[in-house]
């Protein structure tokens, strides 16, 4: 994709970046107010990309509380929604009275002709997917600053879309397609039967789709799996050393049951490095990018792991 649009506050003067965000964030979405104690330099960009009648944003920044007020959306109404990925860092989406806390891997959609709040209490990064009101609206009204179950199904689904055109890179007309399919998943994930599913037994299985959906997450733990599933640390170590009860004896990954659930992790992102370094559609990565994408976040440790797993390096298993 190259219909990107960039903005950054680093170019300028601690003393003036702050004042710079606040300018380049109306630019780059809508009459905001954005409030932070961090006026002595403050560190943000925007990466934006144009799609048909979809953008997706990717945000970098710092602690602040930004504000939609009545008066900004009287005066710049937009017609349309944003769907909210948060990717590091935690943030607070506050409307009509309901607040979604969002973690490494959290949805959630704002409706942007309607105030709201966002509240972001240190470094953050951040996707954002606008919709036109109509994608969302035809079923009737949105519920709006409520978490999407992004852990499996159609949440899992759009997110995973988000982040593919995030990553780039993409043809324009392959990205606009992708962008209103992500459009039209979240409508569904917004359905109230799906957006309030019923709890079922976590198994095994459900801590592996869990950790496949989370593995670039910089945060990704027993304790992060945990509050996903809503169940204790201790019963994720059980599920993994295979002392859960009943339900753990389900099958799961390459990993095996009875591996911690740190050795799965690894070898589960071994197994998408490995996917996608014989992919001749991913030739045009480095293999640090494959590192990356596989959530290693040192290539020399990368390195040392795929060898001893594969017995090759990562250049020699993609020739």
């Amino acid at each position: 994709m190259d219909n990107r649009s960039y903005w950054t506050t680093s170019a300028l003067a601690p003393a003036e970046q702050f004042t710079h965000w606040r300018e380049l964030i109306c630019e780059a979405f809508l009459a905001l107010t954005p409030e932070s104690d961090l006026r002595d330099g403050f560190a943000g960009s925007v990466t934006q990309w144009r799609l048909g009648e979809h953008s997706l944003a990717r945000i970098e920044s710092q602690r602040q509380v930004v504000y939609r007020t009545e008066a900004a959306v009287a005066s710049d109404p937009i017609g349309g929604y944003y769907a909210n990925l948060q990717v590091s860092g935690t943030s607070l989406m506050v409307q009509h009275g309901r607040v979604a806390t969002l973690r490494p891997g959290g949805l959630a959609v704002v409706d942007a002709d309607e105030p709201f709040r966002f509240e972001f209490g240190g470094d953050f990064r951040q996707l954002s997917l606008f919709v036109p009101a109509k994608t969302l609206q035809a079923n009737g009204p949105v519920r709006t600053a409520t978490a999407i179950d992004t852990v499996t199904g159609v949440g899992a689904a759009v997110r995973h879309s988000m982040e593919t055109l995030a990553r780039g890179p993409m043809r324009e007309s392959a990205a606009n397609r992708l962008a209103a399919h992500a459009a039209g998943m979240l409508s569904i994930a917004l359905e109230p039967s799906i957006l309030t599913p019923v709890r079922s037994p976590k198994t095994y299985r459900t801590c592996i789709d869990d950790i496949e959906g989370h593995l670039t997450d910089e945060d990704l733990s027993p304790a992060a799996t945990a509050r996903r599933l809503g169940i204790s640390v201790r019963t994720v170590h059980a599920l993994f050393s295979g002392a859960g009860a009943g339900a753990v004896a389900v099958a799961g990954a390459g990993a095996g049951q009875g591996e911690s659930y740190a050795a799965t992790v690894r070898q589960l992102r071994l197994e998408r490095a490995a996917r996608h370094l014989a992919d001749p559609a991913m030739r045009h990565l480095r293999v640090i990018d494959v590192a990356t994408e596989a959530g290693f976040g040192n290539v020399a440790s990368f390195h040392r792991a795929f060898r001893k797993q594969f017995g090759r390096t990562p250049k020699e298993a993609r020739e």
